[in-house]
């Protein structure tokens, strides 16, 4: 009789709807759903994966956005390479009739990923979607020694310190609004292609290379802002001559995440 009593017992909280599995135990906050740890909202489930190329566009290799696109036997393409298939499948080369996977755009919509700059020091976590949008401005992007001879790969907030420690050359200090003067003899074959490593005495995340190379028509000077992000800086060439003349021109710098020796024909002296 007490064993009875026992199972009745124990089936009314199994079946009072409160048991594990029970949306009146998730109700909370107003009627959101939400588990335990807080993951879920509205009844939807961020997940985080690892492998990351498992969400790649089989053609062209970059991550897949929405919209995604498929052929008639599933195979999947983005909508950059959908735009370039003419007539048959690139995987399977069945005619194309394309439709719109909309499964997969809510996949990569709901899975979590790291960015790839996550050993530098990124802790973001975003939806699959956003990931290309967040590492092109990512503040953790790597950056290279300028130095040819060096292999140092580290974020801005390492670089400069690298940079400082590691190599006899040390960076010319200047301040922004300020000149600093710098001589370039047109009569000296080592001038060429040579190149100066500025620092701003106040900020410690980016370097400047003021690079020199000799043309036909005299120097072509140069300079360029390595930093993680791009810095959209300007600034002011005075050039004198022994014969006392001068010239004032204005630039802007050439924003790079690696060394440039000459940017583009558009905007340099």
């Amino acid at each position: 009789r007490e064993m009875a009593k026992n199972s009745a017992k124990a089936g009314k909280r199994v079946g009072d709807g409160e048991g594990p599995s029970s949306p009146k135990r998730q109700r909370k906050n107003n009627g959101h759903d939400e588990e335990e740890d807080g993951s879920c909202k509205n009844g939807s489930e961020a997940l985080t994966i690892t492998d990351q190329d498992i969400f790649d566009c089989p053609i062209c290799f970059e991550p897949l956005t929405v919209p995604v696109f498929q052929c008639v036997n599933g195979h999947l393409a983005c909508s950059d390479c959908c735009a370039k298939i003419k007539r048959n499948c690139p995987t399977c080369s069945s005619p194309t009739v394309i439709v719109r996977n909309w499964a997969i755009e809510k996949v990569i919509e709901l899975v979590q990923v790291n960015c790839k700059n996550a050993e530098y020091g990124c802790q973001q976590k975003m939806s699959f979607s956003k990931k290309r949008g967040h590492e092109k401005t990512c503040q953790h992007s790597p950056l290279p020694c300028p130095l040819s001879d060096c292999s140092f790969l580290g974020c801005s907030s390492q670089f400069v310190r690298h940079f400082m420690a590691k190599h006899n050359i040390s960076a010319v200090p200047f301040k922004y609004n300020s000149l600093l003067n710098v001589n370039l003899n047109v009569n000296d074959i080592n001038i060429d292609g040579k190149f100066s490593v500025l620092q701003e005495e106040k900020n410690d995340d980016v370097l400047f290379i003021l690079n020199n190379n000799t043309g036909s028509l005299g120097n072509l000077v140069s300079v360029c802002c390595i930093a993680s992000v791009r810095k959209d800086l300007y600034y002011d060439i005075v050039a004198r001559c022994v014969t006392g003349t001068t010239l004032k021109i204005q630039s802007s710098t050439w924003s790079s995440k690696v060394r440039s020796d000459i940017p583009s024909p558009f905007g340099f002296f």
